[in-house]
């Protein structure tokens, strides 16, 4: 949260979604909100991250909506570095490079670089797109939402996106810390693979068999990315 706080470019609205927290979240958000300005906080029962993330949606009135997953950091230019690459290029959709820190000893694990456009077709057999890197401009998009599953909502956003036609575009810059931490939702490698088959089946519309082969392309392409 304070590193959105301390962006060169400050947000619009800060909008933090508690998603049925049962530690001591509430009262670190109530400490927080003395200090950061526009800080706008939603609390609801535990519904997933889809969920917490559309209710942001729906709350967010500026032109621009981005991202950032609890365990992940925001460099100080990232905002600026981001926004302004959209408003000069006329870019309605941006992601960015990100680098890859262990959540157990903070040690860097490496630098992540995404090709400078992803399509629709690469973004089914794989998703260089971090979450906490894209921002869209809703503006021009509307609100765009992600569909209610445990894993994979952003990725089935990207796909959605692209697949009406709107060019996903890299903007300049590292700006994102990615904290890779064990047993994270994206860290259960079978439970992600039966969603992403379900966001084939159910949000993309395409065939079991076709289906099959892309979630294989897509388990090659991840092995392939870690070697």
């Amino acid at each position: 949260m304070r590193s959105v706080a301390t962006q060169t470019l400050a947000p619009l609205q800060h909008i933090v979604v508690d998603d049925g927290s049962s530690d001591g979240t509430p009262d670190i958000l109530s400490e927080l909100a003395r200090d950061i300005p526009h800080l706008t906080v939603i609390r609801q029962p535990n519904r997933g991250a889809g969920p917490a993330r559309n209710a942001a949606i729906e709350a967010a009135k500026g032109r621009y909506i981005a991202f950032l997953d609890s365990d992940d950091v925001w460099l100080e230019r990232k905002l600026q570095n981001q926004i302004t690459f959209m408003a000069e290029q006329e870019a309605s959709f941006t992601y960015g490079d990100y680098t890859i820190v262990s959540g157990a000893n903070d040690q860097a694990l490496g630098h992540f670089v995404t090709p400078a456009v992803v399509s629709y077709d690469q973004l089914l057999v794989q998703c260089p797109i971090g979450c906490s890197t894209a921002a869209y401009n809703q503006d021009s998009l509307g609100k765009c939402y992600m569909p209610a599953i445990k894993r994979g909502q952003d990725w089935a956003l990207w796909l959605a996106l692209t697949r009406r036609g709107v060019e996903a575009r890299k903007y300049p810059g590292c700006d994102v810390v990615y904290y890779k931490n064990k047993g994270s939702l994206s860290d259960k490698k079978l439970g992600k693979a039966i969603d992403m088959y379900r966001i084939y089946r159910g949000e993309e519309k395409i065939g079991r068999f076709f289906s099959a082969y892309l979630l294989a392309r897509h388990a090659v392409n991840v092995f392939a990315k870690k070697h």
